[in-house]
């Protein structure tokens, strides 16, 4: 038989190297059987990939949930590195108690919180709310930080809610005298009179209300002796 270039079999070499190589084996009788087919697996790295997608479509659907209120980590909102969103938050709800805005439901109640507002001058700010209201939800957590400083300026301030829907899902009797219509609404009252009434949800507007009839009143000009 003819003898093939060294070359060609170097090459026959490399290529046998990556075919699966013949099994045979050997029976009691002495008789070979035939060689068993084998497969061979590519490496391709399908399971990673497949791995990687699941993890991508997680936190895309973590990230999407808003914690209403507010989760933890960057999933909230804030950006890695930086503390979540409701961690600030929380700490003015710490140095501000929801105590220091007192709810009453009777028109009793309330009569008795302006008499003393009567008595010391005290400005009288209430929030007219409904539980199924998210406008009402969303101004609540503003209203109730007012009460941080709103002692620091000498000037009293007394902060009320109402729900105007009683236990009995109907319109409660503070609400049908005082005929509200629309929540989330907020009365100030000096001396026992209403003094201003508009429905927001806007802090700030609160707030510069309250700045409004807190501040010091302008004595008046004294012509001078002559």
């Amino acid at each position: 038989s003819r003898q093939q270039p060294p070359q060609i079999h170097e090459n026959a070499a490399m290529i046998g190297s990556f075919l699966p190589l013949p099994t045979t084996i050997t029976t009691t009788s002495g008789r070979p059987l035939p060689p068993r087919a084998t497969t061979t697996t590519l490496p391709f790295p399908t399971t990673p990939l497949r791995l990687g997608r699941r993890q991508i479509r997680v936190s895309v659907s973590s990230s999407s949930s808003e914690s209403n209120e507010e989760g933890v980590g960057s999933t909230n909102g804030s950006l890695p590195g930086l503390p979540p969103v409701g961690e600030e938050e929380e700490e003015d709800d710490e140095s501000c108690p929801v105590e220091c805005v007192t709810e009453f439901k009777t028109d009793e109640e309330f009569s008795r919180f302006l008499e003393r507002s009567r008595a010391t001058g005290a400005l009288v700010v209430v929030d007219f709310f409904r539980p199924s209201c998210g406008s009402c939800k969303y101004i609540e957590q503003g209203f109730m930080k007012l009460c941080k400083g709103s002692g620091d300026h000498g000037s009293p301030v007394i902060f009320l809610k109402h729900n105007v829907i009683d236990e009995y899902d109907e319109q409660s009797e503070v609400a049908d005298r005082l005929r509200i219509k629309v929540v989330p609404l907020f009365h100030f009252y000096k001396a026992g009179v209403l003094v201003e009434s508009f429905a927001t949800r806007d802090k700030e507007r609160i707030t510069a209300a309250i700045a409004k009839y807190t501040s010091p009143e302008q004595e008046p000009e004294t012509e001078p002796e002559e």
